[in-house]
């Protein structure tokens, strides 16, 4: 039991170390102007107690930056940095990779702290790694959903912009300044790269490359090719904007037809967690029965096993490409 606790002691302190190294390099990428400015141009006599705060601080990052090194040497840190853009979270990689390893750790103590069973700790550990990644993969197709519901409004302004004499630049610019996020964000950031250097089409390239649309990917094309051949932008968009609302008004006509197989995905996944936990709240001693080591393990790891491939198959099923 001293083992034990002193196990769960050691986990809990790591989780809380590697989470307040997360949350602390999260408040540090939110620096204002006058102070990135600082690192360029030395600071005067009156400053330096600033200055000095901030290098006492940095003393404490130590392994953040061990972290960071270790991220940026390998090829997926670039991955994962465009995962976050599609997301529109103000992360670094170190910073996301921070968070997931305090995640993994403080639900594999959570774990144990309920079950008393170290055998159980690698679910803990599978439920830390996968959540993160699942709030992600969650934020970046509710993010696209939204932009898909607003492109017709957007290409709508865009050929309106177009036809009455401005160029694509204007245009786009327009269209970040009366739209709503996350069309406005991103075409911010379309119009940002064009002032900062890079050419229409590399910039509009890296948009499709944050939203992974095939409606914004013809849009994308359309421009590249009439940048190339010349034509009529304007009604090239116009004809384009007749397609992709009928599109959208398929995939909601699916969206409806599916709503129910769904909604029973969500269902038949949902109810053997919460019974289980309803009959763990009210006689503990029965429910942990099943955990114990020997043969009964089966059961729980097969339950586990078979919700998520039920919920997986499911939704595959009820997934229809337009």
């Amino acid at each position: 039991m001293l083992t034990l606790a002193l196990l769960s002691a050691a986990l809990a302190g790591i989780g809380l170390l590697v989470a307040f190294i997360g949350l602390g390099q999260v408040i540090q990428s939110s620096e204002s102007v006058s102070e990135r400015l600082d690192a360029i141009e030395p600071l005067p006599d009156i400053l330096e107690t600033g200055a000095e705060k901030r290098s006492r601080a940095k003393k404490w990052n130590l392994l953040a930056k061990l972290l960071n090194r270790s991220v940026s040497k390998r090829e997926s840190g670039s991955a994962v940095a465009a995962e976050l853009a599609r997301a529109n979270l103000a992360l670094t990689v170190t910073e996301w990779t921070s968070l997931r390893i305090g995640s993994i750790v403080l639900l594999s103590v959570l774990v144990l702290a309920i079950t008393r069973q170290p055998l159980l700790v690698p679910l803990g550990i599978a439920a830390g790694f996968f959540l993160p990644v699942f709030y992600l993969r969650r934020r970046q197709n509710q993010r696209l959903v939204a932009f898909q519901e607003q492109l017709p409004d957007m290409l709508t302004l865009l050929v309106g912009s177009l036809r009455s004499g401005y160029g694509i630049t204007i245009a786009m610019d327009t269209v970040a300044k009366n739209m709503p996020p996350p069309s406005s964000e991103e075409f911010g950031r379309v119009v940002r790269e064009i002032g900062l250097g890079l050419t229409t089409t590399q910039a509009l390239n890296n948009l499709v490359r944050r939203i992974r649309s095939d409606d914004l990917d013809l849009v994308v094309t359309a421009i590249a090719i009439q940048h190339e051949v010349g034509g009529n932008l304007a009604n090239i968009l116009d004809t384009i904007t007749n397609t992709i609302r009928e599109r959208i008004r398929l995939k909601g006509q699916l969206r409806a037809l599916t709503s129910q197989p769904t909604m029973t995905r969500y269902i038949l996944t949902a109810l053997p967690i919460a019974l289980g936990g309803i009959i763990f709240l009210l006689n503990r001693r029965y429910m942990m029965g099943l955990f114990t080591p020997g043969p009964t393990l089966i059961i729980p790891i097969g339950a586990a096993v078979s919700l998520v491939m039920g919920y997986i198959v499911m939704g595959k099923l009820s997934q229809i490409e337009v």
